[in-house]
């Protein structure tokens, strides 16, 4: 195995300092800087998608926006599998059991054999893509990986699956493979190269290529980080986006907020700062109150202060007066007491009914009968001599004047001992409460106009505040004839009392100015006291008409400070760092001659081909130029097919750099190009053949056949499957390469095994099914003389996949012979007789003809071919 080295270091030590010390390094890095080696890994490089996808998730990480649920799978840990060095050599076996596919086969097996070069040859719609994107998703390949379809024909489609063979280590391995499953090491082992990842070595819009893997990493980390940096600056402009607001001079607690104002404030005190409704309407009858202070004496302030607690002292009385009655917590007592009475009621009227069942009255020993049982009582034991109640037998009823019988004594005694039970006594007790404070509410004036002095000096000190009071008074009066009801609701509107607390208020701190004054240095402080307030009342309300700019301000302190650690995280420097020790650790230059070897594997002698490596702002590049020219870029001078060899050169260069023995797939490598550079990429592609599994996957059939070609003059052998598709399925396997594709010898060899099957059948088949595998047979018989005229006999002079002549081949055809044409004529006549697609005379027919002619007649140009191959003519 060979290894390029200089100063004795290994490339393969190249990749295990590279890519581990890239993996290792970036365990300590931020979330965004990771995420963005995670889609370099993925794509190969960042797309304008992919760097403002790492923009939003350098802000989540940093508070700017909110997580979404993509951003615990953006900060999960970095998946390197396939990136380092290559434990074992890993050749793809199978793959079988595919399942949810597009519209691939269920039932197929696509089984690679042991030799080094397989050819899979399919047509559009065949299904080379589905196996493809396959293996694209299990293996390692620069780009996206490609969306895994359905069928959209099977409405129960199942999850895509497959099962996926390969040798490691001279021992088979089975893995199940479905896209949601994590990488799996081995797997990674194999390169898969097609024309989507031949762009991220050849780009256009970038004449830095061949970034090789671990290099590519922080080359195009270096790109996220300055995109990342653009956009943080580009937002930090224009005076941080802060508004400017007009600064508080006062030394109020509000003013001190706004002034220390900062991405640690927090937004919901802002809340603690901002002017009420009654805040705003106290402002001017304050500025008035300082301005009449500042005109009294002490003593004509103290008497206007005490006039002021006379007139105010009635309105606060009657205020707690009626909240007694009327307030929220006196409802709530008054339900109770209503519930109380019910609920006793109920449990004395149960009793009553069965202490006094067969009264000939309904009514008798409820509540109201009750006061009638008492007056009587007290009637009779005051005015009667014996006093004593309930009456006896015998006696005589003062009221209805008729004795009373045993009956009417027992009925007597049982009212006596129900009235004296504790639940009767309950049930009026209840009753009389309730009533009590019904009375007392009928009996409360709910009338303002003897206050109209206190509100006219309320309104003194708050502005409007007599129209809150006339407003709650409304309130109280709905709700006194609500409580006056019957039935009491569930529920009640709740009152608004500030302006009584506004009352107490102003009450109390009258009372308090008053008690502090006693000397005109008291009055001053007074009127000092009475500026500060205003004063914070002012800032409030600045802050009040300001909050939507001060709360924008805040948020921007607080951006500003995400967005400075997110800038803090923008220097390249240890990417540089870790770059320039990667390119002096003598690397760089092996992976330069391992691509210059490739190159000049294509032939490259139109143009010289530079390769040149730098260090510029953290990014290490390998750049592709062309010698002695003004214009540096590749892309912009190289043909497409040029193009397209480089990139393979770029890829095979970096399996030599890797000493990587594993297989690599080719899918479609020369889609489009011309046949001259198609050619050239064939025979490379077999060439490197010999030195590990390669599998082609190809639509182009004249690409097939110049790989069947390269591989039959370099006597390589090879697998060849053709894809296959019915009208329901696709990716049905054939193990044979298309036939128009085919050399001479190919051919042939494709007759003997027809002829082999024919040979099988024959015992069991009729004489007409072997005369029609007779017509078959012949036929391809035929198409086979005609390519070994135009490969052997002409030398390739003139082909129908080239456009071109190949006149420098003429000086070879010097010894075709008459016996040559006549062999020829012979063979294409007896052809021509036996294929189908000429209408025969019924009674000629033709001659029946034997196994035994027909391996004759495949032997003749099995010879032929042979002696023209031997011949100098076909030794170019």
């Amino acid at each position: 195995m060979s290894v390029f080295k200089t100063k004795n270091v290994s490339l393969k030590v190249y990749y295990m300092t590279t890519i581990n010390k890239i993996a290792q390094w970036s365990k300590d890095k931020p979330i965004w800087w990771q995420h963005s080696l995670r889609l370099t890994l993925m794509h190969g490089k960042l797309d304008s998608e992919d760097l403002n996808e790492i923009l939003k998730i350098a802000k989540m990480e940093h508070g700017l926006e909110k997580k979404n649920d993509n951003y615990p799978y953006c900060s999960s840990d970095l998946d390197f599998t396939g990136y380092f060095p290559e434990q074992h050599k890993v050749f793809l076996h199978s793959i079988s059991d595919i399942q949810g596919v597009a519209l691939l086969a269920e039932n197929q097996t696509l089984e690679f054999s042991n030799e080094n070069l397989i050819i899979i040859y399919g047509e559009n719609g065949t299904g080379k893509s589905s196996y493809t994107n396959i293996l694209k998703h299990c293996c390692l390949t620069r780009g996206d990986q490609p969306e895994i379809i359905g069928n959209a024909f099977n409405k129960n489609n199942p999850i895509p699956q497959a099962k996926i063979s390969v040798i490691c280590n001279e021992k088979k391995i089975q893995y199940f493979w479905n896209p949601e499953k994590p990488s799996i090491d081995i797997l990674k082992s194999i390169r898969v190269f097609d024309s989507l990842s031949a762009h991220h070595y050849i780009n256009k819009e970038d004449e830095l290529g061949f970034k090789p893997i671990g290099l590519n990493l922080l080359s195009e980390l270096s790109k996220a980080v300055n995109h990342v940096k653009l956009n943080m600056e580009e937002d930090n402009m224009a005076n941080n986006g802060l508004i400017n607001l007009p600064e508080l001079t006062s030394c109020s607690v509000t003013a001190e907020f706004i002034t220390k104002l900062s991405a640690n404030t927090n937004e919901d005190d802002i809340n603690l700062h901002i002017a009420s409704v009654e805040e705003l309407q106290r402002i001017e009858p304050l500025k008035k109150e300082i301005i009449q202070s500042k005109s009294q004496t002490v003593k004509i302030k103290k008497e206007e202060l005490q006039q002021n607690i006379r007139i105010l002292t009635p309105l606060k009385k009657i205020c707690e007066d009626i909240l007694n009655l009327l307030s929220d917590e006196a409802f709530e007592n008054l339900k109770k007491q209503y519930v109380d009475k019910i609920k006793k009621e109920t449990f004395a009227e149960n009793m009553r009914q069965q202490t006094l069942k067969g009264l000939p009255l309904e009514s008798i020993g409820g509540l109201n009968w009750l006061s009638l049982w008492q007056e009587a009582k007290n009637f009779i034991v005051k005015e009667t001599k014996k006093k004593i109640f309930p009456l006896k037998k015998e006696e005589y009823c003062p009221l209805c004047l008729q004795e009373i019988d045993e009956r009417s004594e027992k009925r007597m005694a049982n009212l006596d001992k129900y009235l004296n039970a504790q639940a009767a006594k309950e049930a009026k007790k209840a009753k009389d409460l309730f009533d009590q404070n019904i009375n007392e509410l009928s009996n409360i004036s709910l009338s303002l106009n003897s206050y109209e002095a206190a509100l006219n000096l309320l309104n003194l000190h708050q502005d409007n505040l007599d129209k809150k009071f006339k407003k709650l008074f409304s309130k109280l009066e709905e709700r006194k004839k609500l409580f006056s009801t019957s039935n009491l609701p569930e529920k009640i509107e709740k009152l608004d009392l500030k302006c009584i607390d506004e009352l107490k208020y102003i009450f109390t701190n009258i009372e308090m100015q008053i008690e502090s004054l006693y000397s005109d240095e008291d009055l001053l402080k007074l009127i000092n006291k009475k500026e500060l307030e205003l004063s914070h009342l002012e800032d409030k309300k600045y802050v009040q008409e300001n909050k939507e700019n001060i709360i924008s301000n805040i948020r921007r302190y607080k951006r500003i400070r995400m967005q400075d650690k997110i800038l803090s995280e923008c220097n390249t420097k240890s990417i540089s760092d870790i770059s320039s020790t990667i390119n002096q650790s003598n690397v760089v230059q092996p992976l330069m001659d391992a691509f210059k070897n490739e190159l000049s594997e294509f032939g490259f002698n139109r143009f010289n081909v530079e390769v040149d490596s730098r260090n510029k702002r953290g990014n290490q590049q390998f750049k592709i130029s062309i010698s002695n020219s003004k214009i540096s870029t590749v892309a912009k001078i190289a043909s497409e097919g040029e193009q397209r060899c480089i990139a393979i050169a770029c890829f095979l260069a970096e399996m030599k750099a890797d000493s990587r023995k594993s297989a690599v797939i080719f899918d479609d490598p020369v889609n489009s190009l011309s046949h001259g550079w198609s050619k050239r990429v064939a025979k490379r592609l077999v060439d490197e053949s010999k030195e590990r599994q390669v599998i082609i996957f190809t639509h182009s059939l004249t690409f097939c056949k110049l790989l069947l070609e390269s591989a039959e003059s370099k006597d390589i052998k090879h697998s060849n499957f053709t894809f296959e598709r019915s009208f329901r399925d696709a990716g049905i396997i054939r193990c044979h390469a298309p036939w128009p594709a085919l050399t001479t010898g190919g051919r042939i060899k494709a007759l003997r095994k027809k002829l082999e099957n024919i040979k099988k059948r024959s015992k069991n088949n009729t004489i007409n099914q072997i005369h029609n595998e007779c017509y078959n047979f012949y036929g391809y018989l035929r198409e086979s003389w005609e390519r070994l005229v135009e490969e052997k006999l002409l030398n390739k002079v003139v082909t129908r996949f080239e456009r071109g002549i190949q006149t420098n081949r003429l000086s070879k055809l010097t010894d075709i012979c008459q016996d040559d044409i006549d062999k020829i004529n012979k063979a294409m006549k007896k052809c021509s007789t036996y294929l189908r697609g000429h209408d025969s005379a019924t009674a000629i027919g033709e001659p029946y003809i034997s196994i035994e002619e027909m391996e004759q007649d495949l032997n003749t140009i099995y010879n032929f071919s042979q002696e023209l191959q031997n011949s100098p003519r076909c030794r170019s």
